[in-house]
């Protein structure tokens, strides 16, 4: 069943097509962290943009992680609530 959950994830069985709109709070959050990322990453020399980089690039995929972990686990769960309301 997991490898259905990581298709549904990656959006390869595409359940919705109209796309995903985020909340006003998210959008304005991303605008806020975008911001200062682009101001520290002006303040860096070479190195430090570089590392900056790195963190972003860590974060990016331990964040991926998690989401589709949550999703799967989320997912898994409103399963079984379905499966046990059947019995």
């Amino acid at each position: 069943m997991k490898s259905t959950l990581t298709d549904l994830w990656y959006g390869n069985l595409e359940p919705n097509h109209h796309g995903h709109i985020h909340a006003a709070e998210i959008r304005q959050l991303t605008e806020y962290l975008d911001r200062h990322r682009q101001a520290l990453a002006e303040k860096l020399d070479d190195a430090g943009k570089e590392s900056l980089q790195k963190l972003e690039d860590c974060y990016d995929g331990l964040l991926t992680d998690e989401c589709e972990n949550a999703f799967v686990q989320g997912f898994s769960l409103a399963v079984k609530l379905l499966v046990e309301a059947q019995t």
